[in-house]
């Protein structure tokens, strides 16, 4: 999904005055699907969030941005952005991630997975599909849109899918979560959900955030719940209610939680 406005006087009172040491923090945007960093939107956001914070902030890219953005497994886009954080001096103290969309879930990736990384300190989080989403992102038109939804035509849960479709690894139908457990590559190991394979280490690494800021937008069409963006979601076999985040992945999180609706 291409960069939505977001007033980035929002962001930052969040930055200072939820985070009154990060002032002092680098920080990592990463964008949602369909974008790149060298979009405008993009691009600004990260110029003015650094300006108005005062704190350098970098762009990291995926790949060719738009593209591997829609194509490339969230595994490996989370292997990309972890290497190259490791390799930033400049984050080598430690730094903070604002994620756009389904660069939350990449971020989160990086606190979870990337071993031996800079520590993460505050995580900012704006329309993530934490929780996982019940209907695939607009497309639009385009090449780009005949190739995603040719793929989201076909079985979603097949490993092809799962290898060439970014979005079928957050993908979760809840009256189909046997299949999504089973067969979808990355949510159910982020949030921990594989009876049989928890890790704590996982849980930990998330837990050890200083502060975790999830943002919902209040006219969100595109997350299925909207609610996903705080880890609500839906009940296994039904499409309601949409479930509380301390019913989901929130449960025995012990960092600062701020949930916030723009």
């Amino acid at each position: 999904m291409a960069f939505r406005p977001v007033p980035i006087s929002f962001i930052t009172v969040l930055l200072l005055f939820f985070f009154p040491v990060s002032r002092s923090i680098p920080f990592i945007v990463l964008h949602g699907i369909g974008d790149q960093c060298s979009n405008q939107g993009v691009k600004q956001f990260t110029e003015n969030l650094s300006s108005f914070s005062g704190s350098k902030g970098y762009c990291i890219e995926v790949g060719d941005g738009t593209w591997d953005s829609w194509f490339k497994p969230l595994e490996e886009q989370t292997e990309i952005v972890c290497d190259k954080v490791k390799k930033m001096k400049e984050l080598s103290e430690g730094y903070n991630i604002v994620g756009l969309s389904q660069g939350n879930l990449i971020g989160r990736g990086v606190v979870e997975f990337c071993e031996g990384g800079p520590p993460v300190k505050n995580f900012v989080s704006l329309g993530g599909p934490h929780a996982g989403t019940a209907s695939v992102p607009l497309c639009g038109s385009g090449i780009f849109c005949i190739i995603a939804n040719n793929l989201i035509k076909a079985e979603v849960y097949s490993d092809y899918v799962q290898d060439h479709l970014a979005p079928s690894g957050y993908l979760k139908f809840p009256n189909d979560i046997p299949k999504y457990l089973e067969k979808c590559k990355f949510l159910p190991k982020l949030n921990n959900e594989l009876p049989d394979k928890r890790n704590s280490t996982y849980k930990e690494c998330f837990s050890s955030l200083q502060n975790l800021v999830l943002i919902m937008f209040k006219d969100d069409k595109v997350l299925i719940p909207k609610e996903t963006a705080w880890f609500g979601y839906y009940p296994d076999g039904a499409f309601s209610p949409v479930l509380p985040p301390q019913r989901m992945m929130l449960e025995g999180f012990t960092s600062s939680v701020w949930q916030e609706v723009i």
